[in-house]
């Protein structure tokens, strides 16, 4: 699947997102155990809800689709956030203002053909839509999730296009990756309803690798963070809150319960992890990594900066070009941040990071960079 860089100017709504994307942010417990964040897992299952028919699934591996449980409303949540930057190309919103994932791109005119030339239709253009995809970064506090917005052909279950392109595809930061094994599939990805509720159900294979264990080399701190990466992605997909049951499909592909994933437990469904503890809290959202931008430029993001003060430089090579410093909207927790940047035509590096409220004495500051073309 393939996505291309968006443009800062491409977005309108970019800012009103970041707005929505931490809106609602709930204190949760730190993140410790894994087991502790589970839910009740004596409630009856009722099998799978399939589009707004809700017919029922048979087995989680022949079919995979998404039921939408709610309206998505307006959030802010970093971890529920609807569309990015790419959403431009969308042309329709709800009423939060979120563009709608499942708007199709018009179809183009068919061309006049000169006199005495049969006629032939353009071929419909493909419809696509915007899902966010969660990745592993290296930070001064070890790894941590980042977000990218990926524009993908539209299949009608966004859940399953972007866990799917979480686990098995590159990111366009080379500084991000997934660290699932080579060779894990997602077979089906949807909504199960219980006597208590409903919960996503994301089922794995991979015919080569046992991933009920750890490979060899991956830390237990790399093993947690490859696992909030889909719950997180699944749940930013749904746009909703919603425990994730993580399941194994082995041998004949029927999916199945596992007491681990890359030895994490995972018996039951799973809540998201403590947002402080599992995301990178400094995020670059625009420009991406890649994009070709004219001067001056916006660039926008998430911060949960000390004393909400986020520090920029546009570095040419080991040269700092250009230099300043803005403030996000909130203080210690993921908010939004805005600046602008004037350069002359070249190849760059953006580097968005916090303060040191320690002087030198602590971790290094979290931060992200981008690569950037500035063009005439």
């Amino acid at each position: 699947m393939n996505h291309t860089p968006q443009r800062p100017g491409e977005d309108d709504q970019l800012r009103r997102l970041l707005h929505d994307a931490v809106d609602d942010v709930q204190p949760v417990h730190a993140l410790g155990a894994i087991r502790a964040r589970t839910t009740n897992s004596s409630r009856a299952r009722r099998g799978w809800l399939l589009g707004a028919g809700g017919a029922v699934l048979a087995t989680a591996a022949t079919v995979a689709a998404v039921a939408v449980l709610t309206d998505p409303g307006t959030s802010r949540d970093p971890g529920v956030a609807g569309p990015g930057p790419s959403a431009a190309a969308s042309p329709s919103t709800d009423a939060s203002g979120i563009p709608s994932d499942a708007a199709p791109t018009p179809s183009p005119s068919p061309a006049t053909p000169p006199s005495g030339t049969p006629s032939q239709s353009a071929p419909p253009a493909a419809e696509t839509s915007t899902v966010p995809v969660y990745y592993v970064g290296d930070t001064s506090r070890g790894p941590r999730l980042f977000r990218e917005f990926h524009r993908l052909p539209d299949d009608g279950n966004a859940v399953l296009t972007a866990v799917t392109e979480a686990v098995s595809t590159t990111p366009d930061d080379p500084d991000y990756r997934t660290d699932w094994p080579s060779g894990t599939e997602v077979l089906a990805a949807g909504v199960q309803e219980n006597d208590g509720g409903r919960e996503l159900v994301v089922v794995l294979r991979n015919d080569t690798t046992d991933l009920r264990l750890a490979p060899v080399g991956m830390t237990p701190e790399e093993a947690q963070s490859s696992v909030e990466q889909l719950v997180y992605t699944a749940q930013a997909a749904l746009q909703r809150r919603a425990p994730v049951q993580l399941l194994l499909a082995r041998g004949t592909g029927r999916e199945q319960r596992t007491d681990t994933l890359l030895s994490v437990p995972v018996s039951e469904p799973l809540a998201e992890g403590d947002p402080a503890r599992t995301l990178a809290q400094v995020w670059i959202i625009d420009p991406a990594d890649g994009a070709r931008v004219t001067s001056p430029f916006e660039v926008n993001g998430l911060a949960a900066a000390f004393e909400a003060n986020v520090l920029w430089e546009l570095r040419d090579g080991d040269r700092v070009v250009q230099e300043g410093f803005t403030t996000a909207e909130e203080c210690c927790t993921m908010a939004p941040y805005s600046f602008e940047v004037t350069a002359p035509p070249g190849e760059y590096t953006l580097v968005v990071q916090d303060s040191d409220p320690s002087g030198g004495e602590g971790p290094e500051p979290w931060q992200d960079s981008k690569r950037i073309t500035v063009v005439p």
